[in-house]
């Protein structure tokens, strides 16, 4: 019986990381989130205008600041695995479009508070972090990260109708 840990396929990664940012809850989380996603030395354009990583982190932090949580729903995604030997597998390209509507504290009318990100997110996943030297067997580690993300992305507040008189 083997003890190696089966990492996520790179698709399936991308998505479990996007999930990952937009449901962290603290600070703490989110940041835990985005450091396992994005590496420290990645180029980042966001709708057309490159900007730092910690630009982008604050952005996205900003995007789900206050919620009580969020659903993401993935509608394309397409990948191409890198070019090499067994040092490249799990990284490559990945394309992938999704929504994410995103919950507030606040109720209005007796509805929460609500806004809707759109994004068309591109991304190149590579081994950015050194394997550690393993003592012994077992230990899960995944050094991927994304070292190029460009992201066309939207993000509009969700109207809240007042109901009726007539309550319909």
């Amino acid at each position: 019986m083997s003890t190696a840990i089966v990492l996520p396929q790179l698709p399936d990664w991308v998505e479990q990381h996007v999930k990952a940012l937009y449901a962290a809850k603290t600070a703490e989380s989110f940041d835990q989130a985005f450091d396992s996603f994005i590496s420290e030395k990645a180029t980042i354009r966001l709708n057309g205008k490159d900007m730092s990583r910690d630009e982008y982190k604050k952005m996205i932090q900003g995007e789900i600041t206050g919620d009580v949580g969020s659903e993401v729903t993935f509608n394309d995604i397409v990948s191409v695995p890198a070019e090499g030997g067994a040092e490249t597998i799990g990284t490559g390209s990945v394309g992938l479009s999704f929504k994410a509507v995103v919950f507030g504290r606040f109720f209005i009318f007796a509805q929460r508070q609500s806004s809707t990100v759109n994004s068309s997110l591109n991304v190149v996943v590579t081994e950015d972090i050194p394997r550690p030297h393993q003592i012994g067997r077992g230990g899960a580690f995944d050094g991927r990260r994304v070292t190029v993300l460009d992201e066309i992305l939207t993000d509009e507040a969700n109207k809240i109708v007042p109901p009726t008189a007539g309550g319909a």
